[in-house]
Parts: structure tokens; sequence; C-alpha cells
């Protein structure tokens, strides 16, 4: 089917109010987070946003026996976004700072930035997005899940932001855009659903898709339309934006 084109500090275990939004510590009462605990149990631009980036740039947990909850997780270097997101979610949740550092991986190493890490405690939230097809540990295994064919360019606008980069050749004035994903499969059914001519290859241990030239300015075209519809990354969607200006004025040269 083809659409249309520090130390981490966690929060404290949490149930959720009758009004839907409501969350507090059971067992002092005087700490209180809010979030939408509902958010994603229907369908909405900013909900597939926000699904999206948690399939890049997230993690659910299930800390039961450990702690008495589930958490979901989300973590960028770019505070704002991670701040646009806390807002449409309607949650007063702190965004803490994870100090970067070396670490190695299959042998290499490599220098990590600090990030900023949003985490939420609701096993309520945990279970729709269990529901929805994530998993603890998912960056392997992942798979597509069924988007409303209407909202699959915020859901890709969301995943971009996360795991997606954009390149610019100046001299030809040529764009290049990637997916990246540990999960095959998952690239695969993106690539089916654009229908667009691109191409998946392997780099280390994880997996790209790569458009370039018309292929990556339709593409970007379809995650960016409606921008101020749901949160955005901004300095991506400026590269894009200087893209099309300095594309524009050498065709009227």
């Amino acid at each position: 089917m083809r659409y249309p084109l520090r130390p981490l500090k966690f929060d404290v275990w949490v149930s959720f109010g009758n009004n839907g939004f409501v969350v507090r510590d059971n067992r002092g009462g005087h700490n209180r987070k809010t979030v939408n605990v509902s958010f994603f149990k229907e369908w909405s631009p900013e909900m597939a946003y926000v699904l999206g980036f948690i399939y890049a740039d997230g993690a659910v947990e299930d800390c039961r026996e450990s702690s008495r909850t589930c958490y979901l997780s989300m973590t960028n270097t770019d505070l704002r976004l991670l701040e646009k997101i806390r807002d449409v979610m309607s949650s007063n949740h702190n965004i803490y700072v994870r100090k970067g550092g070396s670490v190695i991986i299959r042998g290499r190493k490599y220098n990590q930035k600090d990030c900023h890490v949003f985490r939420i405690g609701n096993k309520m939230m945990y279970q729709d997005l269990i529901n929805i097809g994530l998993c603890p540990r998912k960056s392997l295994i992942i798979a597509l899940p069924d988007i409303p064919a209407n909202l699959f360019n915020y859901f890709l606008r969301g995943y971009f932001d996360g795991d997606g980069c954009i390149h610019i050749e100046k001299i030809k004035m040529r764009m290049r855009i990637i997916f990246t994903s540990g999960s095959k499969v998952f690239l695969d059914q993106i690539y089916e659903i654009l229908g667009l001519i691109g191409f998946i290859r392997q780099n280390g241990g994880a997996y790209r898709l790569v458009y370039g030239g018309k292929a990556a300015e339709m593409v970007t075209a379809f995650m960016y339309n409606e921008i101020s519809l749901v949160p955005y990354l901004e300095y991506k969607y400026h590269k894009y934006e200087m893209y099309l200006k300095e594309k524009s004025v050498n065709r009227v040269t």
C-alpha cells in the first residue's frame, strides 16, 4: 500500500487521576507530574510525530520489578525539540542532562555529546506503546506500525528528526537525505510506502535508506507539509529551507 506524498535522575513512579492528566507520587503526595496518559490511545498528527520520534530516539522499559512502573523515554541533543514534544503531550516532567563521554561499541571507540532526556513513568502509556508495536531493546527488530495513511508524513518527520540526516552538495545544488535504523525490515517498509527511487545499504551495524535528487525533494516536501502542525527539528528544516532558496536563486540566474 502506498500513502500520499550528570547522571540520569529518574522521575517518581506515577498513577493517573480521573481527569486523565494528573499523576502523582502516591508514596508522599508532594511531587506531582502531569501528562496526557491517553496520548497514544488515538491517532492524531501530534501522536504520529511523537511515535515516529520514539521509534528513532526513544525507548520503553518495564521496571516493575525494581520501581513498580514502566517508562518511556526520549533522548536528543536538542533541548528545544524535547520541550516541544513535552508540550504536545501536556507534560511537566523534567528534562535531564545526560553527560557524554567515550563509549566502546563493537570494539570501536566513540565520543558521545551531552544529551537531554525526557522520561515518563506510566504503565498505561507503556502498554499503549507495546500494543502499537514497540518493545524494549527495539533497535534491531522494529517494524512499521499500522499508521493511518493521512498521518504517515508526521510519523516520518518524527523518525527523521530522530534518526535522519540531510546533506546538501552546494556546488551541484543537490540534496540527499538518509534514514538510519538497525532494522532493515523497517526501512524496507518505508521504502515500499514512499514508492520513490532510492536504495538501502548496510553501514556497520545499521542500515541506511538513502534518497537523492528529485526523490529527496519529494520526501522532504512530504514530511514538512503543514510544518507548524506538529514539532520539527529546527536545524534540519532550516537546512532544507536554505536549499530551496539557493536552488531558486540559481534557477533565476
